[in-house]
């Protein structure tokens, strides 16, 4: 049993030397040890107790607990140390917890403690609690095994719901491990498990035709207005349903026709200006103008979202407009199809909108600051750093250029006539 000077460099190198596993024991906190196994898996250990009847209480994993902070290894070594000495068994004390505590009660602290500062921490809890929560809610952690984890992933592919249970697998898996590094659970269940399903990217792309025909039938498909709108916006500005959907009003500046997303609601965590066109513009002042009407009806403070959803609250989320496309679906002789053509998703619009963009002849590199990917914006060091240039005007006239092309697909009889390629 190693007696050694812990410190993360060390922790982060520490190997076992022989056998299954290697107990380093730390010099500054007494009674603090560093097991590493075989695997290269590191787990904080409380050591108290006489020799003979020593316990051993598990205080989490490595790195997810950190040696120092007033949370990490250190510090809980310390309080297990102050419980004994006070009498207390702390080995007790975590089983009476874990006898108590549920499966509902590990998916109300994740989100809470962890999954609240995700961008998608809204859907995250919403996931967790449909199909764990509801379903395994009851179960003890101390009683939790694997089978109960496959029991809730099957549920939903079981619904057809093959990317929803990729999903649920990808938040269980996260919790889980979550929860092992802070000592709810004393093994890692999800260890070895495999997505259930394994999803091929979409690549629909909507022709002209495609557009024309859904364009024109999006004003009878049984959806809310504002949902229309949100299509119709993912479609004429390229960007995402869930940016759309949850846009306010502080982001527009309809008089210098721009939006700007902020790093908290874009994907890649960097604001992004989407210049508006005509067309945009006039979705958005149609959109505000219902909002404010209603806000008027109901003698209630004006909402500060441009698509609120049900009580002006919060802003509609980004998961309900799919499932309205979704609703739209009609199966007749085997073929199926969405409001007359073959069928898409909100996404789809996004993609098939860089992809007209570049059919007349936009840059590839300028669609990408349109959609504002990684890839094209702050890709290498060069760009991130020193790069200032945001292809403002690059990306409106792109933007308008493909507004005109769209407007020629609804009216008809546009042929795809290429430009010269912005650079």
């Amino acid at each position: 049993m190693p007696t050694v000077e812990l410190t993360d460099k060390f922790c982060q190198s520490a190997k076992s030397v022989s056998g299954r596993k290697t107990d380093y024991f730390d010099t500054i906190v007494k009674g603090l040890v560093l097991r590493v196994s075989s695997g290269g898996q590191r787990s904080w250990y409380a050591v108290y107790g006489p020799p003979a009847k020593r316990q051993w209480l598990k205080l989490g994993t490595y790195p997810e607990v950190p040696l120092g902070t007033d949370k990490g290894a250190r510090q809980r070594a310390k309080d297990t140390r102050a419980k004994v000495g006070d009498g207390v068994d702390p080995i007790a004390e975590k089983k009476a917890l874990a006898a108590s505590q549920t499966v509902a009660n590990m998916v109300d602290n994740y989100v809470a403690r962890r999954a609240s500062g995700k961008r998608s921490a809204d859907e995250i809890a919403r996931r967790l609690r449909k199909n764990v929560s509801d379903l395994i809610g009851d179960v003890k952690l101390a009683e939790l095994h694997r089978r109960d984890l496959t029991k809730c992933i099957d549920t939903v592919k079981d619904r057809g719901a093959h990317v929803e249970a990729n999903r649920v697998f990808e938040d269980l898996r996260a919790m889980v491990r979550w929860a092992r590094g802070r000592g709810d659970l004393d093994e890692n269940l999800v260890e070895g498990m495999r997505r259930p399903t394994e999803t091929a990217e979409r690549d629909r792309v909507l022709s002209a035709d495609d557009i024309k025909t859904m364009w024109a039938a999006l004003p009878e498909a049984d959806m809310r207005e504002s949902t229309r709108r949100i299509l119709r916006l993912c479609l004429v500005t390229a960007q995402r349903v869930g940016e759309v959907a949850g846009m306010v009003r502080d982001e527009l500046d309809l008089d210098r026709r721009a939006w700007t997303i902020p790093p908290a609601r874009a994907k890649n965590k960097r604001e992004h200006v989407v210049p508006l066109s005509d067309m945009a513009v006039a979705i958005l002042r149609e959109q505000i103008a219902a909002v404010d009407a209603l806000d008027e009806r109901k003698d209630r403070t004006p909402t500060p979202f441009i698509f609120p959803g049900p009580g002006s609250r919060a802003a509609v989320t980004g998961a309900s407009i799919p499932k309205a496309v979704k609703r739209e679906e009609v199966i007749k002789r085997g073929v199926s199809t969405i409001m007359g053509v073959a069928p898409w998703t909100p996404h789809d619009l996004r993609r098939s909108a860089a992809t007209h963009m570049e059919e007349i002849g936009i840059s590839p590199f300028i669609i990408g600051h349109v959609l504002n990917h990684v890839s094209a914006t702050k890709a290498s060091i060069t760009s991130r750093v020193y790069a200032r240039y945001d292809y403002a005007k690059e990306k409106r006239e792109a933007l308008e250029l493909w507004a005109e092309r769209l407007a020629g697909i609804i009216k008809g009889g546009a042929d795809v006539v290429p430009m010269r390629a912005t650079k």
